[in-house]
């Protein structure tokens, strides 16, 4: 006569392909998500060099005024909340005193955020300029 229930060894079984798929799945999903938070910064650098275009096309000049920017293009720079991206751009003279040219750099943290993700905690640098028709990224180490 059997009981009702489930043997040890089923248990077993269970627990063992539970584990294989968990095994299988977390490295996936985490590289999803960094993936995700590189395309997040690779997007808002794309969005600044339209935004930097279209005031050269008016302006002929580029502009350094990050409040502008942010106010009339809708352009996050990061470093804030619960972003994994931090874009630094040039907001003086200093850099490009004519500016006739700009280039700005996104650092992308995968596991930190907001004001802790910077230049010396990046696992991605991206940069996009003038010169270039789309975003550069590349691995720091």
């Amino acid at each position: 006569m059997r009981k009702k229930g489930f043997t040890l060894i089923e248990i077993m079984v269970v627990v063992t392909i539970m584990g294989i798929l968990a095994a299988v799945a977390i490295p996936l999903y985490s590289g999803y998500a960094n993936r995700a938070k590189r395309v997040e910064a690779e997007e808002q650098l794309m969005t600044l060099a339209s935004a930097e275009e279209d005031y050269f096309n008016t302006y002929r000049q580029y502009t350094i005024d990050k409040d502008m920017l942010k106010k009339y293009y809708g352009i996050e720079f990061g470093g804030t909340g619960n972003k994994h991206y931090s874009i630094d751009f040039p907001s003086d003279d200093t850099e490009n005193s004519s500016r006739a040219t700009y280039k700005a750099k996104a650092y992308v943290c995968f596991t930190k955020q907001g004001t802790s993700c910077d230049k010396g905690a990046a696992n991605v640098t991206c940069w996009v300029s003038n010169s270039e028709h789309s975003s550069i990224c590349k691995e720091n180490n």
